[in-house]
């Protein structure tokens, strides 16, 4: 087991009184858990996030597209091409 090393570290009169909140707030108990927390926190994004330097191969990267396709409405109606006609667009404006 490693130990840790003390660390100094500087905060701003911002952070300051923002941790005097959150122990105000009961949110944390001492400054100390400040770190605890953001740890956590990061912890907690970066298990949200693939692995860095593994991409998806071919087969995965079509699985997750087919999925995308079927995630959306089959019964959205189709517009009829003259919807799509500049003039049905814009009418008179721009003439």
């Amino acid at each position: 087991m490693t130990t840790g090393v003390p660390m100094t570290v500087q905060l701003s009169p911002e952070q300051e009184r923002l941790i005097g909140r959150a122990i105000r707030a009961g949110l944390i108990q001492a400054p100390d858990d400040v770190i605890a927390a953001g740890l956590a926190a990061l912890r907690e994004r970066l298990e949200a996030q693939p692995e860095s330097g593994t991409e998806s191969g071919p087969e995965e990267w079509t699985r997750e597209l087919h999925e995308w396709i079927h995630s959306h409405s089959t019964s959205t109606p189709i517009l009829p091409d003259e919807s799509l006609e500049r003039d049905s667009i814009y009418g008179t404006r721009g003439l």
